[in-house]
Formats: C-alpha cells, sequence, structure tokens
C-alpha cells in the first residue's frame, strides 16, 4: 500500500469526526496561544503555536479551532502512515506494517486526540521519525543519521515536552548498540549540536513574550522564568506517587492500558515482536527503552487523572508497542498460508467498528455552549475572574479568539500562577463575576451564586432578580455526542452550579440539581467532596457521609488543591459528628414525649437541640425532614 495513500485514508477518518468546535480541557489555551502567537502553559510548545499558525492561515476551512481539530489529524494519520513505511523498511510484509499502522492509529486514546486541538497527535509524529532515523543509524552507521535523529528528538521537544525524555532513551540505545562511540567525541558532538539546534525553537518563547502577547503564561522573559516554563517547576508538586509501592501500582496500570489501547491480542503481538525481534537482531531495544522512559516519567511527575483517568501521555508507548505488535505479527503470520495474513486486519477492524462512537467529535459543542452561556449571563462592561482549565481555557478561545463579549473584562486568574490584579470597586455599578467561589471572607462583600457563575454583592444589598437559564447544554443528553472524563465534569459542573443557586431558596430544586450532577459526573472527586461540604453545613449527615465516601473511594489522596484536602478527613469529621449528635438525640428522647421517627420527631429534637445551642444540628432536622427520600 503506497504511504500516501494510507496517510489520505486515515487524515479522510480522523477529519469526518474532527470536533468543529472548541473542546475542553487545554484546547482553547491552546488555540488562543496559535491564534495570537502566544505562549501557554508550560513548556510553551513552541512549534505547536508556530506550526499551529501557518496551518491556520493556509488551511481557511471554518473557525480557528476547527482548523486545528484537522491539524491534529494531519499529524497523527502522517504518523501511521510513517510508522507502516518504518515497518516495511525493517523487512515486514505488507498486512504486518499495515498491522503496526492501525493499532496505532484506532488505538483508543491515539484516536481522541486525532481530531482535537490539543498537543499530542505532533508529538507522536516526532516519535515515529526520530526513531526511524535512528533504525536507519543502527543499519547503516551514518553520523548524520544519528545527528537527524538527535535533531528531530529536539525539535520535537519543542512541541511535546515528552521529547527530551526520548532523547535520553535514545542516548542509551546508541551507547549499548555501538559502545564505541563515547571514545568518537566528534560523533557525540555533533549528536548533541543536532540536538540542542532542533531546541533553538525555544527562543520563541523570550523573544514573544517581551512582546506581551495576550496569553503569556510565566512571562518567560529572563532566565529564571524561562526555565520555570520550559521545566514545568510549578507541575512536579501534582505528582501521585509518595512511595516506591506507588510506582507499581502505576506500572501495572499502564501495562494494562496496552490491552485496552492495543488489544489484548495487539499487546501479546507486541511482545512476541519484542522477544523475536532481540533474537533476530532488530533494534528493538529503543522501542523498549521508549516505552520505559514514558511510564518511568509519568510515574515521576503525573497526577492521579494524569495516570490513570486519561492514558494520552502514553502515546509514545502506543506508537512504539504499535512496532513490535507488527514485527510480531510478521513473525507469526510467516508461519501461516499467504491467504491468511489478512486475517490479522479483523484486530483494527474491530477497534474501528467499536472506538468510532466514543472518537466522532463531529457534533461536539457542549464546551462551546457552557462558556457562552457565562459570558450570555454577564451584564455589560462586567468584570470575569475565571479559573479551572476546563472553563477559563474555553472562555478565552471565545473571547480572543472569536471575539464574543469585547465588552467584558476577562480576569485570566491561574493562567502563569496569575494573582488577582488590586480589585476596587462598587459591586452594583461595576459588577464583578466569578467562574468559582474565590474563597473571600470579607465583612463588607458577600460571594453570590447567580445561575452558572457567582457575583461579588455587598452583604447589605438586596440581590436583583437572576434568570437561570436551565435548558441542558448543546449535546448533553444526545447519546451520539461522546463525553470524556472532562466533558462530564463540565456537564456536572452546571447541575452543581444550578444546585448552588437554588440552595438558599428551594431546596428541593437544589438536591434534584445536585443528583443531577453526580450522575453526570460520577468521577469527579472533588465534586462530591464539595456536596460533602454543603450537606455537611446544611447538618445531611447521611448525604454528607456518602458524598465524601464516594470522593475518598475515586481519590484516597489528597484534592488537586494548594491546601491538600483530603476526604477521608472530612468523612472522618462527619462520622464523628453524627455519633456525638445520636448521643444527644438519645438523652434528648427520654426527655421528649415525641414518638416515632417522623417530621414532627426530628421538628421537636431540633427545638430542644437548639435550646442547647445545637444551632447546626438543628438547621440539619429541619433539612432532613425537607430533602426527598
Amino acid at each position: 500500500m503506497p504511504v500516501l495513500a494510507l496517510a489520505l485514508a486515515l487524515f479522510a477518518l480522523f477529519a469526518l469526526g474532527a470536533c468543529p468546535t472548541i473542546y475542553v480541557g487545554d484546547s482553547g489555551e491552546l488555540v488562543a496561544a496559535v491564534h495570537g502567537l502566544g505562549i501557554p502553559h508550560p513548556p510553551g510548545s513552541p512549534l505547536y503555536v508556530l506550526a499551529g499558525k501557518l496551518w491556520t492561515l493556509l488551511v481557511p476551512i471554518g473557525s480557528i479551532a476547527y482548523r486545528m481539530s484537522l491539524f491534529s489529524a494531519a499529524c497523527a494519520a502522517a504518523a501511521c502512515a510513517l510508522l507502516y513505511r518504518l515497518c516495511r523498511q525493517l523487512g515486514l510484509d505488507v498486512v504486518p506494517a499495515l498491522l503496526a499502522a492501525l493499532l496505532l492509529a484506532l488505538a483508543p486514546s491515539f484516536w481522541g486526540e486525532a481530531n482535537v486541538q490539543r498537543v499530542y497527535s505532533l508529538g507522536a509524529l516526532f516519535v515515529v521519525t526520530a526513531t526511524a532515523a535512528a533504525f536507519r543509524w543502527d543499519r547503516t552507521r551514518d553520523p548524520a543519521q544519528l545527528a537527524l535523529a538527535f535533531f528531530l528528538a529536539g525539535l520535537g521537544a519543542t512541541a511535546h515536552i515528552f521529547m527530551t525524555v526520548y532523547a535520553l532513551a535514545l542516548g542509551a540505545f546508541v551507547v549499548v548498540r555501538e559502545p564505541g562511540i563515547l571514545v568518537r567525541p566528534r560523533r557525540v558532538l555533533l549528536a548533541g549540536g543536532a540536538l540542542t539546534a532542533g531546541l533553538l525553537v525555544y527562543l520563541f518563547l523570550p523573544i514573544r513574550s517581551r512582546m506581551n502577547p495576550r496569553v503569556d503564561w510565566g512571562n518567560p522573559e529572563t532566565l529564571g522564568p524561562f526555565l520555570d516554563v520550559v521545566l514545568r517547576r510549578d507541575f512536579w508538586m501534582r505528582a501521585w506517587v509518595e512511595q516506591p509501592s506507588d510506582v507499581l501500582v502505576v506500572v501495572l496500570d499502564w501495562a494494562r492500558s496496552l490491552g485496552t489501547e492495543l488489544t489484548w491480542i495487539g499487546a501479546a503481538l507486541a511482545v512476541v515482536g519484542a522477544v523475536v525481534g532481540w533474537r533476530r537482531g532488530l533494534p528493538v531495544l529503543l522501542p523498549l527503552l521508549v516505552m520505559a522512559a514514558n511510564v518511568a516519567s509519568m510515574a515521576g511527575h503525573g497526577s492521579r487523572s494524569d495516570l490513570f483517568i486519561w492514558h494520552r501521555y502514553y502515546i509514545p508507548s502506543y506508537a512504539m508497542a504499535a512496532l513490535l505488535a507488527g514485527i510480531g505479527a510478521h513473525a507469526v503470520v510467516a508461519r501461516l498460508p499467504r491467504a491468511a495474513h489478512a486475517l490479522l486486519l479483523v484486530v483494527p477492524l474491530w477497534l474501528l467498528a467499536t472506538g468510532w462512537a466514543a472518537a466522532d467529535r463531529s457534533r461536539y459543542r457542549i464546551a462551546e455552549d457552557f462558556s457562552l452561556r457565562v459570558l450570555r449571563a454577564l451584564p455589560p462592561g462586567a468584570h470575569l475572574i475565571a479559573t479551572d482549565d476546563n472553563i477559563l481555557f474555553v472562555l478565552m478561545y471565545l473571547h480572543l479568539v472569536e471575539g464574543h463579549r469585547p465588552d467584558v473584562d476577562l480576569i485570566l486568574q491561574g493562567v502563569g500562577d496569575a494573582d488577582l490584579p488590586p480589585l476596587r470597586f462598587n459591586p452594583e455599578t461595576d459588577p464583578v463575576f466569578f467562574t468559582h467561589h474565590p474563597n473571600w471572607n470579607l465583612p463588607q462583600l458577600d460571594v453570590v451564586p447567580r445561575g452558572i457563575v457567582f457575583q461579588a454583592w455587598r452583604r447589605d444589598a438586596s440581590l436583583p432578580a437572576v434568570s437561570v437559564d436551565e435548558q441542558p447544554l448543546d449535546g448533553e443528553n444526545d447519546p451520539r455526542v461522546p463525553k470524556d472524563y472532562l466533558t462530564q465534569n463540565l456537564v456536572g459542573h452546571l447541575h452543581y452550579m444550578l444546585g448552588v443557586t437554588y440552595e438558599a431558596s428551594d431546596w428541593r430544586r437544589a438536591t434534584r440539581e445536585f443528583a443531577i450532577a453526580e450522575q453526570r459526573s460520577p468521577d469527579n472527586d472533588v465534586l462530591f467532596y464539595n456536596l460533602g461540604l454543603i450537606y455537611s453545613r446544611n447538618g445531611l449527615y447521611d448525604d454528607a457521609e456518602r458524598a465524601f465516601a464516594r470522593s475518598a473511594v475515586l481519590n484516597p489522596r489528597h484534592l488537586a488543591s494548594a491546601k491538600k484536602p483530603r476526604a477521608t478527613d472530612r468523612l472522618a469529621e462527619v462520622r464523628a459528628e453524627r455519633a456525638r449528635l445520636a448521643a444527644i438525640e438519645a438523652s434528648l428522647a427520654a426527655e421528649s414525649a415525641v414518638a416515632g421517627d417522623g417530621p414532627r420527631r426530628h421538628e421537636r429534637l431540633a427545638e430542644l437541640l437548639e435550646a442547647r445551642g445545637e444551632r447546626i444540628a438543628a438547621r440539619g432536622h429541619r433539612l432532613r425532614a425537607l430533602a426527598p427520600s
């Protein structure tokens, strides 16, 4: 099969399911940086920004977001086609080579990144091209090919930081395959110079930062901030691994993901390929080193969600495993009649049939719809202080790229750890809104929920009426619209905010929204933690215990927050409070003439508790009587 034909076919597949609007997560910030030639979150990804900008100018089709979805599709298709060519250069037959390319193309995590606006498809392209150059060096010992491999590793690192780790694996591979290179300084210097030349694209960061683009994460104009961005210094503190035994948990999850992503047949073929390739002298050591480096780097700094919820960070491993699977498949079919070789393609056909529904983002508008509602909820000239990547980054795209609500002052809190600017305002004439509660504790000001945003307001002033849009998000109830973890969290946040808005005025309505939030976002540890706080402060300790327990099951560690709270701690507090109140109620029951377990008994006990100063518990008893069964 011609390489170009395969690339075009895969591009058509990815483009058919390409996301037409902005996606959740990093997408909004990345596309805003591409559009304005800015600096996104560390490590800054300057090659992605520059190449993406050129692509959006050369492919004027649809919105900037859609163009960047197609950019990912093109990079992904090229990576898979070049993997096929690499397999053919190794001497593999057409079917095993095609199997390797399709295993990568249709792996759920890779396919899921091939039609949205993120950096992983471009990163995979560099993994494959650098590996191809390294294999050519291994076959010919041509210093130019070795230099090319290191140059591609350095250049790729300016698109995705993993390629710096890849360079270490490549160096180890070279030393093992040719130990004598260590006493040949010219070749070492040539390879090191090529790596450095590729990394020079990072100079875009300080140069562009001095021009003060709208997206300027970390302001890397001087050496210190520049190193902070490139080395991702602020991100290492999020590591999930706390002790050596945790590494085994990460490795086991990574190993299981190989069976999920490539199917267990593909994973088994990869094992066969590693063994057979080693025996035959093929350079399978490099793919194995890259895979080991991949999981080791993630264990070193990955957060809970990075490691266990989404596996896109393991795409380099899946590319290398697909290559090994191609080698293994070639060894297996060599023992079969040629007519039976095509049976191998049943595996990617199964991936295609079962994976399309989850990969088709052609109807996806949930993130855009949510943030447009946020912007529509603001009065003219409002200040909006935005946080949380899932919301802030989409707002950045809509506001900075598509020009929605230019009258709104969008304050990018959290971009580059930016703190809030000094605020002096009259809340009645200079409205200030938040996407998330700022945890203020000021005697003059309150922060009140207003639909899906919060507003700063005087404590002694009456609030104007608020119009709440309760319609489902566009695609929320459409089973044809895939909803990954981040999308689930966004939908859950919508209903959580509606519940918070109704909490003080309509508790039944609030609990319905909270129940929907739990249903829409069942794996969000932060959501259940916050619900536990709400139930606890209202004295609903049964519900609070259930919410904290769910959060603790999802994440026994601390939450992703500067204060590092733990649901297990709150769960213990709630259980202790329940035990204390049970003892009080038992003593009061002996004094009270009210029998049974109905609302009247709880009201009577609440009155007695109030008499003893237990106001919080009393409020809880009343609310428990009102809560739906």
